[in-house]
């Protein structure tokens, strides 16, 4: 199976749809311990828009109602998020690599800054996403500032709809100008006050686990200190490697279930001899028997076989994400 194929099964999602209140995400936090499910079933709808402008509803922010709660039940319950927050969360736009797009990232700060920052990069449907929220607050509760990226200029949660999903990603599939949308991320981070730009990093899920590998191929140009691949798209990178050996190069982890169906034996192997091939320093954490996507618990609801999720490799590789930030951000 290839990306195609891959993207098409992320984004061939049901219409019914989540939406978010808009007071959580204009307001100062995310947490789900702001409201109790049973008043959120009224939110359960489908939104439809006549153009991209319309700003009428919340966003939508996950597949389904289900799985919305299932991401919900395990934030509430994550013990490295009690008694803690709320955290402030703010909006952040910016612009795209040629400064003709704008691009709605969402901005959560801790309350006891270490100057660091996280840019988490999201999946194929897009940055309007539960999971990544709650991501953004654990690793503020770590001291890190983080920016959720949005590499499709997706305000309202149209990443969802595959129809819109495949048209605003269709230009990425150029690796150049994804590299470059993914800097115009880590630049509009950098400019944050309080982040000291040489100490940053960058994570990402499937679509989002191969913006940030193409990233760190820039070696001493990517601008990032470390970069996190979960579930990600593996290959040789496509476009040409810069020398990962530098000093200023970003240190790699990627986290990979070798029963994810999308990867093939020879991209990984691909990936693998591109590492060494520009001297990178890099590690693979290969979870045995894991499928696609096994980090988020939605994938539990998920019928197609290809994906799963796991509680053990979700918990294993984030300690080793969490472990590689403490290093190369102190």
């Amino acid at each position: 199976m290839g990306l195609r194929t891959l993207l098409l099964a992320v984004a061939g999602i049901n219409l019914s749809t989540f939406c978010f209140q808009r007071a959580f995400l204009h307001g100062r936090s995310l947490r789900p311990l702001k409201f109790r499910w049973s008043q959120t079933k009224k939110l359960v709808m489908k939104r439809t828009r006549e153009s991209d402008n319309d700003e009428s509803g919340p966003p939508r922010m996950a597949k389904d109602a289900a799985c919305a709660e299932r991401v919900q039940s395990a934030w509430r319950a994550d013990p490295r998020l009690q008694g803690i927050g709320p955290f402030a969360s703010e909006a952040l736009v910016y612009q795209d690599e040629e400064g003709s797009r704008r691009l709605h990232g969402r901005l959560v700060r801790p309350a006891a800054p270490n100057g660091a920052g996280v840019v988490v990069v999201h999946t194929a449907v897009g940055p309007r996403d539960l999971y990544l929220h709650w991501r953004a607050e654990v690793l503020a509760a770590g001291g890190y500032t983080v920016l959720i990226a949005d590499l499709l200029g997706d305000e309202y949660g149209q990443g969802w709809e595959p129809e819109w999903n495949s048209k605003a990603r269709e230009p990425l599939n150029d690796r150049a100008l994804s590299r470059k949308r993914m800097q115009a991320s880590v630049a509009a981070l950098a400019a944050v006050e309080g982040v000291d730009p040489k100490r940053i990093a960058a994570i990402g899920y499937c679509f989002g686990g191969r913006t940030v590998l193409d990233l760190a191929r820039a070696g001493s140009f990517a601008g990032i200190s470390a970069a996190v691949s979960f579930h990600g798209i593996l290959d040789d990178g496509v476009i040409a490697s810069e020398d990962m050996s530098h000093p200023d190069a970003p240190q790699v982890l990627i986290c990979h279930g070798d029963a994810d169906p999308f990867i093939s034996a020879e991209n990984r192997a691909a990936c693998e001899e591109q590492l060494r091939r520009c001297k990178a320093r890099w590690d693979m954490l290969v979870l045995g028997g894991v499928r696609h996507g096994f980090t988020n618990p939605a994938q539990a609801l998920n019928p197609n076989p290809a994906f799963g999720y796991s509680a053990r490799a979700a918990s294993v590789s984030w300690k080793a994400a969490e472990d590689l930030l403490a290093e190369s951000l102190r």
